[in-house]
């Protein structure tokens, strides 16, 4: 698909209609497994919301092991889910779903650890309600506005 644009044209009938369609997201996972920062910003809701079973579910049924650990950090309510079996094909290390702490607010967040990538962070609410130092390492993805 070298040369195509990722926007592509109304046909003739309807030329008056200026908005632009972009083609199909991006998946999530690849068949062997494998996430792409593109795949989870295209669908990062996909992550928010879901309990850390469902998530562990959905690694399991593409190839990881995983098991689950609660946080070490005293008064932290996170919970991990930690790939026992990453590869080249399955880049994802580790999961951390949050609901929230004293130190980013009552943000719930979902941190995802990939060999590759590094930390992809996608937090559900605005970039103004989420409390950070400033010294942010991850990929930030706020949860997006309902149109």
């Amino acid at each position: 698909m070298k040369g195509k644009s990722p926007i592509f044209s109304y046909p003739k009938w309807q030329k008056g209609n200026t908005k632009q369609i972009r083609k199909k997201k991006d998946p999530i996972f690849t068949k062997t497994g494998h996430v792409t920062l593109r795949g989870i910003a295209d669908r990062r809701e996909f992550f928010l919301g879901k309990s850390v079973a469902r998530l562990e579910h959905e690694l399991n049924k593409r190839g990881y092991e995983t098991t689950r650990r609660a946080s070490t950090h005293p008064g932290s309510k996170a919970k991990f889910i930690v790939t026992l079996n990453p590869s080249k094909d399955r880049n994802i290390i580790q999961i951390q779903v949050s609901p929230g702490s004293k130190r980013h607010g009552s943000v719930p967040y979902v941190k995802i650890s990939t060999s590759d990538y590094g930390k992809i962070k996608i937090i559900g609410s605005d970039p103004d309600k989420y409390k950070t130092d400033g010294k942010e390492t991850a990929h930030l993805l706020f949860r997006r506005k309902k149109q």
